[in-house]
């Protein structure tokens, strides 16, 4: 059974009182001093002219994450409004996990009367099916929560089990769940109180890392996540387009999604068929016609790759989806609202770039001129620093150098997956399942 984890930590906030000033002082600090050799930088550089707006745009658009998601705002929980709810769980060899994820369901403050729950097992060759069974017997014995298990011989892939959940659920809202995350017991309040407006299709709840405190490899991505979730996801929510709800936590409008449920579920790109990038896909397919929504409050706990091996193979698989969803985001974000719209091309267009800017940089420049790029060196490791200082502000984690790392390994290390996802887009061998 997976050991309980830690609960996300709120005594130190972005708009909580003056605790660590210092700190504070010295995110501020960096930001001016970034701006600073980004207009020194273009206006001593003419030549590269290009170069320079780059730079001065890509640090105006990280700027404005912090700023939007600083004036983002969670609605209180209303008591009167409380919709049925179904828990859609699909798994694939999940026998260490899947019994205490299931087991969190009974245990949310919410009423269990108004409660299912859907377990698909995807043609798992452990135990997971017992397991599975063994939990539905205790919910329902001991919490009088109505729980279905589904069993498939062979596998059929993850997309196959979400909508085979979003069919068989008879509730209001269905919340997806990952075969090796964990809610906290408050979760579903703060996944459904966005519901009582009726334009949201999807809320996505925050997820922590699980094993984080496993090493380097987990520490990373904790960072990674805590940053992407109360800096990336708030900004995206100001606009009501939260562009990707996570699989591993995230609430959906089952009125909305059954409208769509077989054309996502048949989804076919470059001739093939969609294999992976389900979440991101699903939300897509809400966006279109309805909102999705950020909710900081809903707590979860996912279990990340511990090696770096299985890492890169997780951040191809999303470079992928990334690709692919964002491409097709890109026929109709321009109908939503105005500014989210901006955003979402000008961060589609820079990540875009990104490659080809590195290359410029760190291999072409210092080829022809015989010279190191130091401006280009000292405002990355900047923008790194401003992230692992925010990091260490928000949480008081004391390995915030690991939110450092995160972003040197993803905009250094790992810089070559984007262009590589490209030309193996077709490629479905990494999927979910």
């Amino acid at each position: 059974m997976a050991k309980q984890p830690r609960t996300k930590q709120y005594g130190k906030s972005f708009k909580g009182e003056f605790v660590d000033v210092g700190l504070w002082f010295a995110f501020f600090a960096i930001i001016y001093i970034i701006l600073l050799l980004k207009v020194l930088t273009y206006r001593t550089a003419p030549d590269n002219w290009f170069l320079g707006f780059y730079g001065i745009v890509v640090t105006g658009f990280i700027i404005s994450r912090f700023v939007l998601a600083y004036f983002h705002k969670s609605p209180p929980y209303d008591e009167s409004y409380q919709p049925t709810v179904t828990f859609v769980v699909p798994a694939k060899n999940e026998e260490d996990n899947i019994r205490e994820t299931i087991r969190r369901f009974g245990e949310v403050h919410y009423p269990l009367e108004k409660i299912e729950v859907i377990a698909i097992d995807d043609g798992s060759t452990d135990r997971t099916y017992e397991e599975m069974v063994g939990i539905q017997e205790e919910l329902i014995e001991k919490k009088g929560i109505e729980v279905t298990v589904v069993k498939w011989e062979v596998n059929r892939g993850k997309r196959d089990g979400m909508a085979e959940g979003i069919k068989r659920a008879k509730n209001d809202i269905i919340i997806f769940i990952d075969s090796d995350s964990f809610i906290e017991p408050d979760c579903v309040r703060h996944l459904v109180k966005y519901f009582i407006d009726p334009k949201v299709g999807a809320v996505s709840g925050h997820t922590d890392v699980y094993n984080k405190d496993v090493n380097m490899i987990t520490r990373m991505q904790a960072a990674r996540y805590y940053i992407a979730f109360t800096v990336y996801k708030a900004a995206e929510s100001i606009f009501a387009l939260v562009t990707c709800c996570p699989g591993c936590c995230s609430a959906y409008r089952r009125e909305y999604v059954s409208e769509f449920v077989d054309e996502w579920l048949n989804q076919q790109f470059l001739g093939g068929k969609c294999t992976f990038g389900d979440d991101r896909s699903l939300t897509n397919f809400t966006i279109r016609k309805y909102e999705a929504v950020y909710s900081p409050k809903a707590l979860a706990h996912t279990v990340v790759p511990e090696t770096f091996r299985k890492y890169v193979k997780q951040q191809q698989r999303w470079k992928k989806s990334w690709i692919r969803e964002t491409f097709i985001a890109c026929t109709f974000m321009w109908r939503k609202n105005f500014l989210a719209a901006v955003s979402f091309y000008t961060y589609t267009a820079l990540s875009i770039l990104s490659p080809l800017v590195f290359i410029r940089a760190l291999i072409w420049y210092p080829i022809t001129t015989h010279l190191v790029p130091y401006i280009y060196l000292i405002g990355l490791f900047l923008m790194l620093l401003l992230q692992g200082i925010y990091y260490r502000a928000e949480t008081g984690h004391p390995r915030w150098i690991a939110a450092i790392a995160t972003a040197w390994v993803n905009s250094i290390i790992l810089i070559w997956q984007l262009p590589w996802a490209f030309f193996t887009i077709r490629d479905s061998r990494w999927g979910t399942r």
